[in-house]
């Protein structure tokens, strides 16, 4: 069976294109584009990256890139033996628990708990110190007894004003503009929303109630803007970016 890198390679020489060609076109560097040439996965960065790459390279060169992937998950279980029965994409390694490690779980159980406790009461102390007093009026004995009657009536009939404060934003939302094709992957709380590689002038708005993730493949082809405030772009050409936005900000 032909691999992924060799239906690649076959498919650019007959259209009479370079790797720099290609390079240019998708913006994917040409290293990452040899490796998979080559089938040499193990420079890219992540099993997720590897797969929005293929995905650019086959629909440059007019491939189906299903039918691609289908090679590619092929080829790969035939690598890892067919393991039965495991999603090796998908799966986790859990390192195995060593002796003591109950008594270990405990204790930073009970450290964190502490700390969660210590975080509460110092937040509360903290918000009844910065509470502002009320402003007391001068002594009565201290004003003339026209400007205390007149001060008295003013307080009694206008309308107290204070400042709302400002309501924290209750979702996470994200705008992508694209300016260039772009393999990104969007995961909304836990749940992936979208995969794909939107095209030049398209844009999307994703949603979260908590915490959004969005990886790009190619940081220079997209601005941002999170909850009405604009990011702006967020890497240079062909670089991979990962970005997690929530309630409280942006992370990387």
């Amino acid at each position: 069976m032909q691999t992924v890198g060799e239906i690649l390679r076959a498919e650019r020489v007959k259209r009479g294109l370079t790797i720099k060609d290609i390079e240019s076109a998708i913006s994917i560097r040409a290293l990452y584009l040899d490796a998979i040439e080559e089938g040499n996965y193990s420079i890219i960065p992540g099993e997720v990256y590897l797969k929005g790459f293929i995905r650019n390279y086959a629909t440059f060169l007019g491939l189906d890139p299903q039918q691609v992937m289908e090679v590619y998950r092929q080829n790969k279980g035939q690598v890892t033996e067919n393991v039965p029965n495991v999603n090796q994409e998908e799966t986790i390694p859990v390192p195995p628990s060593s002796s003591g490690g109950g008594l270990t779980k405990w204790l930073t159980i009970a450290v964190v708990a502490a700390g969660v406790v210590a975080g509460l009461v110092w937040w509360s102390s903290g918000s009844e110190k910065t509470a502002p007093a009320p402003a007391s009026p001068p002594p009565a004995a201290q004003q003339q007894p026209e400007q205390a009657t007149q001060q008295q009536a003013a307080q009694s009939t206008s309308p107290i004003q204070s400042v709302s404060p400002v309501k924290p934003a209750t979702k996470v939302i994200v705008t992508a503009k694209y300016n260039a094709q772009c393999w990104t992957q969007i995961i909304a709380d836990g749940k992936e929303i979208y995969e794909g590689t939107p095209k030049n002038g398209e844009s999307f708005t994703w949603e979260a109630t908590n915490k959004l993730t969005a990886k790009f493949g190619n940081a220079s082809a997209v601005d941002l803007v999170y909850n009405g405030s604009v990011v702006g772009k967020i890497g240079g050409s062909g670089e991979v970016v990962t970005k997690t936005f929530t309630l409280s900000g942006i992370t990387q």
